[in-house]
C-alpha cells in the first residue's frame, strides 16, 4: 500500500457572491466561485455574508391585516436567519413611493376640490376640545379662531398636507419616511384610515393617543396592533428610527439577544407602511424610483457583491403605468383607468343612488366631465375581464392595459432592474445577482376570501363597494422573467410563518452552492473545511454536500447560518491511497 503525497493540492477558497441570473442569460445560478490554487497559496478571504433585502408593502385601505400578519410572524423569522454575525441590511418602501418623481409636484401642490373653507368632525372635536395643533409646515393649516369657522380648512387642503411625506424625499431611506407607519391627516378625506370598524386601521386612537412604539409592538388588553400601529399628523411617533435595519451590530455593541430583540421589533415597526397611501398601487414604479433617486446618495441600500432580493406584497396586482408627458392641469394617479360600470351598480344593489352615485351625473363611473372615472379620453366604463381557476373575475376600476409598463422586453421592469444590478457590478452581468419574491392572491379562493374582507370595509365605511382584490399576474410574471431563486406565495396564508421560512431559506440556500474551476478527478478525495478566525479548523461532513461536476452544493441550511463574516474556506483535493 502507498499514497501519492507528492501530488496533494490544497487551496483556500474565498467565499464571494458572483451570482448570476439563470432566467434570461442562461449561466449558472447561485454560485459561489472557487478557483483552486498551489499549496504555497495563502492568502485568506473571509466569508461574503452580505444580504439586502427591500420589502415593497401596499399601504392601501385594505392591507391592514397582511401587515398584522408580517409583523406577527417576523419574530420567528429573524431569530432564525437574521443572525447577528451575518451582514444583513433590510429596508421596507411602500407602492406609492413613485408619487417622488418630479412629475408630480404640481399634483400635489394643487388643493383637494371642495376642501377650502371645508369641516371634519374628527378635526372640529378636537379643535374644540383645545388638543388640535397646526403642524410646523403650514401653521394655518385648521382655523383656531373661537366662532363657526373653527377647525375649518380656511384656505383648503392640498394633496401633499393629507399625506405630509409625499415629495421628493419620499423615495429615500430617511428616518421620518420609511421607519414607521406612512402618516396621514386623521379626517374623513381618508374614511378607512379614520375607520372606527374593527379590523380598520382607527386613527383617531393614535392621534391623541400613547406616543411610541410600545403599543403597536405589544398591544395591552382590549388594544390591536391595527389601530396602534398608525401615524397621524398630530402623533407621528411610531418609528423605529432607522430605515436601514441592519443585522450587524456597530463597533462596541455585542450581538446578544437584546440586540437580537431590537433588530425585531425595528423590523416589525418598518414593515408597517400603513394603510393611508395613494390607490393607484405602483410597486414596480415605486422600486425604479427609489433606486433612482436613493442609490448613489448617502442612504443607498444595495451593495456590490450581495445577494439582493425585492420582495412585493400586495393584494391586488401591479397598476404601473406610463404617465404622459404633458399631463392635463388635472391630471392625477388614477387619470389612466377605466371602470366597471355594470359590475358596480350590481355590487351596490343594482342602481345608483343619492349616497352611491356611481352612473348619475359627477358619479364614480360614467361619461360626463365631473365623473370619478371612465370620463378621459381612451378610459371608458368597461374593465377587462381574467379567468381566476375557471372563475370570470373583472376588478371596478383598472389601469388601461396599453398604458401598463411591461414586465419583460425593452425598457420594461426586467431590464431595468438587469441595468441597475449589472451596473451596481460594475458592468459584469454575471456578478447580478437578485431574485424577486411575491406575496400576492393567487387563486380563486384567496380572491375571494380577501374581496369578502374588502365589501364589509366598504360597506362598514359608507363607501362604494368594489372589487379591488386582484390576482397578482404582473407581479407573478415578474418572478418568473427574473429567476435565479425567485418564487411567489400566497397572501392569504392564515400566518406568514411559511412565507419567512421560504424567503430566509431562498438566501442561505444561495450561500451553500459552490463552482469550481474543475470537478476532482476519480483520483482524488475533495474534502471541505472550515477555517476560523482563530486558525482552527472545522472539517465539513461529507453527509451535508453533494458533488455534481464542477459544483459543490451544502444543503444544511443551519450550517451555513452557523457561518460568520470572520471564516473562510478550504478546499483540498487529496489523492486517494490506493492499495
Amino acid at each position: 500500500m502507498f499514497s501519492v503525497r507528492d501530488y496533494t493540492r490544497s487551496a483556500f477558497l474565498g467565499v464571494s457572491l458572483a451570482v448570476s441570473v439563470t432566467a434570461c442569460t442562461g449561466t449558472t445560478p447561485d454560485i459561489l466561485r472557487l478557483a483552486q490554487q498551489s499549496e504555497t497559496f495563502s492568502t485568506t478571504q473571509t466569508v461574503n455574508t452580505k444580504v439586502d433585502l427591500l420589502w415593497v408593502v401596499d399601504n392601501s385601505a385594505s392591507m391592514d391585516v397582511q401587515q398584522k400578519k408580517l409583523r406577527e410572524g417576523f419574530s420567528a423569522f429573524a431569530t432564525k436567519y437574521m443572525q447577528p454575525t451575518w451582514d444583513i441590511r433590510v429596508a421596507v418602501i411602500p407602492t406609492d413611493v413613485y408619487l417622488a418623481n418630479s412629475y408630480w409636484t404640481s399634483y400635489l401642490d394643487r388643493t383637494i376640490p371642495g376642501t377650502v373653507g371645508a369641516h371634519s368632525t374628527i378635526v372640529d372635536t378636537k379643535a374644540a376640545a383645545g388638543s388640535w395643533i397646526n403642524p410646523v409646515w403650514n401653521t394655518l393649516l385648521v382655523n383656531l379662531t373661537p366662532g363657526p369657522n373653527l377647525g375649518a380648512f380656511t384656505n383648503g387642503l392640498k394633496y401633499k398636507e393629507l399625506i405630509p411625506v409625499w415629495g421628493p424625499n419620499y423615495s429615500k431611506l430617511l428616518p421620518g419616511n420609511h421607519d414607521g407607519p406612512i402618516p396621514g391627516l386623521c379626517s374623513e378625506l381618508l374614511p378607512y384610515f379614520a375607520s372606527t370598524q374593527s379590523g380598520s386601521p382607527n386613527c383617531q386612537v393614535r392621534d391623541s393617543g400613547a406616543t411610541g412604539t410600545t403599543n403597536c409592538l405589544n398591544p395591552a388588553s382590549g388594544q390591536d396592533s391595527s389601530s396602534q400601529c398608525v401615524n397621524t399628523i398630530q402623533n407621528d411617533t411610531v418609528r423605529s428610527g432607522k430605515a436601514i435595519v441592519k443585522t450587524m451590530p456597530p463597533t462596541g455593541t455585542a450581538g446578544d439577544q437584546v440586540w437580537i430583540d431590537r433588530l425585531i421589533e425595528d423590523f416589525m415597526v418598518n414593515v408597517t407602511t400603513g394603510t393611508a397611501g395613494q390607490g393607484s398601487e405602483r410597486g414596480f414604479s415605486s422600486v425604479l424610483q427609489m433606486l433612482a433617486d436613493n442609490e448613489g446618495t448617502a442612504t443607498s441600500f444595495f451593495r456590490a457583491g450581495a445577494v439582493h432580493g425585492i420582495i412585493f406584497i400586495s393584494d391586488e396586482d401591479d397598476q404601473s403605468v406610463t404617465d404622459p408627458t404633458s399631463p392635463a392641469s388635472d391630471y392625477h394617479p388614477m387619470w389612466e383607468y377605466s371602470c366597471d360600470q355594470a359590475g358596480l351598480i350590481a355590487l351596490n344593489n343594482g342602481s345608483p343612488n343619492p349616497v352611491k352615485n356611481i352612473s348619475g351625473a359627477n358619479g364614480y363611473c360614467c361619461t360626463g366631465a365631473g365623473c370619478s372615472y371612465g370620463a378621459h379620453a381612451n378610459t371608458g366604463t368597461t374593465c377587462p375581464a381574467k379567468t381566476i381557476d375557471g372563475n370570470s373575475w373583472t376588478v371596478s376600476v383598472c389601469p388601461r392595459t396599453s398604458k401598463l409598463v411591461p414586465v419583460s422586453g425593452s425598457s420594461s421592469v426586467k431590464s431595468q432592474l438587469d441595468t441597475f444590478f449589472t451596473a451596481l457590478e460594475g458592468g459584469n452581468v454575471a456578478l447580478m445577482n437578485y431574485f424577486v419574491v411575491s406575496i400576492v392572491p393567487t387563486t380563486w379562493a384567496s380572491v375571494q376570501a380577501i374581496q369578502t374582507a374588502r365589501v364589509a370595509s366598504d360597506v362598514a365605511n359608507g363607501q362604494i363597494v368594489q372589487r379591488a382584490v386582484d390576482r397578482g399576474d404582473r407581479y407573478m410574471d415578474l418572478v418568473t422573467q427574473v429567476g435565479n431563486g425567485s418564487f411567489t406565495m400566497d397572501i392569504n396564508l392564515a400566518n406568514y410563518t411559511t412565507i419567512l421560512n421560504a424567503i430566509g431559506n431562498a438566501v442561505i440556500a444561495k450561500k451553500g452552492t459552490f463552482e469550481l474551476t474543475r470537478a476532482p478527478t476519480g483520483l482524488e478525495d475533495l474534502k471541505v473545511y472550515v477555517v476560523h478566525q482563530d486558525g482552527s479548523k472545522s472539517l465539513v461532513s461529507s453527509s451535508i454536500y453533494t458533488i455534481s461536476g464542477s459544483q459543490i452544493v451544502i444543503s444544511d441550511i443551519n450550517f451555513i447560518l452557523s457561518l460568520k463574516a470572520t471564516d473562510s474556506i478550504l478546499i483540498s483535493y487529496e489523492p486517494k491511497t490506493i492499495t
